[in-house]
């Protein structure tokens, strides 16, 4: 019997897909603490966003919202909203729930997903003792994009309790790993504005010749989800560094941009950027957000950390980014168990040695 909280790692999940708790999944889409779901082609373009009421099952808001049927044969249009049946459903205990988030790779071509549940009227939150189908509502934000059934987008995670950090567990974690490094692999001394309910990081505008992309709105440019060499300049504009040390972020613009200090995670530890904080002002950061146990850890204390790519976007007016300005919050979360596997080698992962504004694995060149 399990009676801390905790975040549940790579083997219990396993556990979890013998137990039939989790079903249609398979082992290859196990990361260290979260779970690739696999899209099926059952795809239905919907007139607008929608939420099952309790006890409605998606499958009725198909047939009732949907424009038409279609499948995956055709390219998802810019700003259309489909919504895509998931391979995996779940039959999970009372004591487990679970969280969805885009994955880095998904969330870096500003395609954004969210994840809907029978007779849940929310998105993305899975109830303790959910027992049900899995479906994707799915909006291409910035270029039409073509996925194929068995593409993985999304991700899912699960918990036993709550697995969160206090503030006080935040600055002992950060005293004993040293979870922020500078550029050169310096641990950065922590402030109050530094560690409070996690761990502030600060965009980085100044530190290299291209500081990050911009999404170029396209109607006719294709980004294929089978093919691993599109050329970054179909999609994006690059952004160098700009003489006064300030970004304008424009509304309605996709932008790539990295953070200015290194972070990792250790093995025992999972993390995610929090949620959207307008006292940061009036942005988004992040459309993905979460980190696997292993993130930015070497075996060298000194080799140790990876910046943090962000997806941003501004909200309502133009807002002026300035190099060094907080970005994002990054909260720790604490594990059943430590993973069998880690993110980086163990898993042979994408982003493991990003040390500037890299795009989504689907690009060459620029890949920094």
């Amino acid at each position: 019997m399990i009676n801390r909280p905790g975040a549940i790692p790579f083997q219990l999940m396993r556990e979890m897909m013998a137990a039939g708790y989790i079903q249609g999944a398979e082992e290859s889409a196990l990361q260290p603490s979260s779970l690739d779901m696999t899209l099926t082609d059952e795809v239905y373009r919907l007139r607008g966003s929608y939420l099952p009421r309790p006890g409605e099952p998606v499958n009725e808001i198909a047939k009732q919202g949907a424009l038409y049927s279609t499948n995956l044969n055709l390219p998802l249009e810019v700003n259309g909203i489909y919504l895509i049946k998931l391979k995996e459903t779940l039959n999970l205990p009372k004591s487990i729930h679970a969280t969805a988030s885009n994955k880095s790779s998904s969330g870096r071509i500003d395609l954004r997903s969210r994840l809907v549940m029978d007779g849940v009227p929310r998105f993305d939150s899975i109830p303790s003792g959910y027992k049900g189908s899995l479906w994707l509502e799915v909006v291409p934000k910035s270029f039409p994009i073509r996925l194929h059934p068995g593409d993985r987008i999304n991700q899912i995670r699960f918990f036993h309790g709550d697995s969160r950090f206090s503030s006080l567990e935040h600055r002992i974690l950060y005293d004993r790993f040293g979870l922020l490094r500078d550029s050169d692999g310096n641990k950065i001394q922590p402030t109050d504005e530094v560690v409070r309910d996690g761990i502030t990081m600060t965009i980085d505008l100044t530190s290299r010749d291209l500081i990050g992309w911009s999404a170029t709105r396209s109607a006719t440019n294709v980004l294929d989800t089978a093919k691993f060499d599109h050329n970054p300049n179909d999609f994006f504009e690059p952004i160098y560094q700009p003489a006064n040390g300030e970004l304008t972020l424009r509304p309605g613009t996709f932008y790539i941009l990295v953070t200015k200090e290194k972070v990792l995670v250790p093995p025992t530890l999972a993390m995610e950027m929090a949620n959207y904080d307008p006292s940061k002002g009036e942005f988004r950061s992040h459309f993905a957000g979460f980190f696997d146990p292993g993130w930015g850890w070497r075996e060298k204390d000194e080799e140790r950390g990876t910046a943090a790519v962000l997806e941003v976007e501004a909200y309502g007016h133009e807002f002026v980014l300035r190099d060094g300005q907080p970005i994002c919050l990054m909260v720790y979360e604490r594990l059943l168990a430590t993973p069998e596997k880690i993110y980086g080698t163990d898993l042979g992962s994408h982003y493991s040695e990003q040390s500037g504004p890299r795009l989504a694995k689907w690009f060459i060149s620029h890949n920094t």
